[in-house]
């Protein structure tokens, strides 16, 4: 009878939980992805199923793009400059730490940024239309911006 008592506690315990919930989670189904304070994902973790990660940006982004009403001017503030291991901005560059590949026209890129004596991280979606001659870029968790489709300027002559 003491160890009915003693093992009552344990018993209720067993019977709350959520069986479902819990093969849910061995699945990963509900289970809660590891993030970073910055709100990336954590190391460990794993990108969304069926994206690819690489530490190259792909061919098809690369290149020199500026805003679509630009004129590709190296001095326009809008203008980048986009490699398989970094990115050039304005006044910023930044190396790439992961590429994450959704499709062939979204990627997402990890940048370890640094410009006009300041160092921080942040990530980029971009995303392809137009047979790959139009770019927009947005922000990933950080402050959110208007996206301002980029054009091209390789196609342009330069």
């Amino acid at each position: 009878m003491r160890f009915l008592l003693s093992a009552a506690p344990l018993l209720l315990l067993a019977a709350c939980s959520d069986p479902v919930r819990d093969t849910d989670r061995q699945d990963g189904g509900d289970a809660a992805m590891p993030v970073e304070p910055g709100g990336g994902i954590g190391d460990g973790a794993t990108p969304p199923p069926g994206a690819l990660v690489s530490d190259d940006i792909p061919e098809a982004y690369r290149g020199i793009w500026d805003y679509v009403e630009g004129t590709c001017d190296p001095a326009s503030d809008l203008r980048i400059e986009i490699a398989p291991k970094s990115i050039a901005f304005y006044e910023a560059r930044g190396e790439v730490t992961r590429v994450e590949i959704d499709n062939p026209d979204r990627i997402v890129v990890s940048l370890a940024m640094e410009g006009e004596g300041e160092k921080w991280e942040m990530a980029r979606q971009f995303t392809l239309s137009e047979n790959a001659t139009i770019l927009t870029p947005r922000s990933v968790n950080e402050e959110q911006f208007e996206p301002m489709p980029l054009m091209r300027c390789d196609s342009q002559g330069e």
